[in-house]
């Protein structure tokens, strides 16, 4: 992340700050609204006065409400940065992106950070930080994007059908062709959203410290394996009590405390 985009982004901040307050007075019944107001209040008044720790403060209190908002997340991410803490960053950025994938700003910002973050570790886990190329793929493209691409393909398939029923035998095999290619392409994009459905069901989390160490079982009196770094996007997969099982890209399993994950 640049000086001229979070200078961008701190003059785009009311704007974002009146889509917040919407999802704030429609969000969260359960939570007294003066309260997440004063919350609110807070963050802003202090994210625009550059005092970064309480603004990360008063955003940290609506997060822990159940406040889900992309600009929340977003003005997370920058205070976080100025903080320094950039595995903070990295989570919030990318919860960013996850509610609101157009975010360029939060896309952006995560890429720069996730490049800071990899000039800084010197003791990588080569392929640690590569997901699966099946999730690569599935992700490379948004779900409205699939689901568009799977009904255009699926109504293309009987339209071809349709007007091959409609021409002269001899004349069919350009319109039985094409038929065919759309329903091919109708189920690639089908399996694309097979493959969006089993990602979205994959709970991910973000290490949160600077360094953590990843251990045999859930004690800390189990042996160390290796190490993780912030940033790092991490599977779950389960839980006991205080520690969390966490798996890497390349295969890697082990435990960790749960306070050093920020969930996805």
């Amino acid at each position: 992340m640049n000086g001229s985009r979070v200078a961008r982004a701190m003059a785009t901040f009311i704007l974002r700050a009146l889509v917040a307050c919407y999802v704030l007075g429609i969000g969260s019944q359960s939570v007294r609204a003066d309260v997440l107001d004063e919350a609110w209040k807070q963050g802003n008044a202090s994210y625009l006065a550059g005092n970064w720790q309480e603004a990360a403060a008063a955003f940290d209190q609506l997060d822990r409400q159940g406040v889900v908002s992309a600009d929340l997340y977003y003005n997370m991410g920058v205070s976080y940065f100025r903080l320094g803490n950039l595995g903070r960053a990295a989570w919030s950025f990318e919860r960013s992106v996850r509610v609101d994938p157009k975010d360029e700003d939060a896309a952006f910002n995560l890429a720069q950070v996730r490049k800071i973050l990899a000039h800084r570790t010197t003791d990588k886990i080569e392929g640690a930080d590569r997901d699966a190329m099946w999730i690569r793929v599935v992700a490379a493209m948004t779900a409205s994007t699939q689901i568009w691409l799977f009904v255009i393909f699926y109504l293309l398939t009987f339209w071809f059908l349709f007007w091959r029923l409609r021409i002269p035998s001899d004349s069919r095999a350009p319109w039985s062709a094409a038929a065919a290619l759309a329903g091919i392409a109708a189920t690639l994009a089908g399996v694309l959203l097979l493959g969006r459905v089993a990602l979205d069901r994959i709970p991910f989390a973000i290490v949160l410290p600077e360094s953590v160490a990843v251990r045999e079982g859930a004690d800390a009196n189990y042996r160390t394996t290796f190490e993780i770094h912030a940033g790092l996007r991490v599977r779950l997969l389960e839980q006991d009590g205080a520690w969390a099982r966490v798996r890497l890209a390349n295969g890697l399993e082990g435990w960790v405390r749960d306070q050093d994950v920020g969930k996805l």
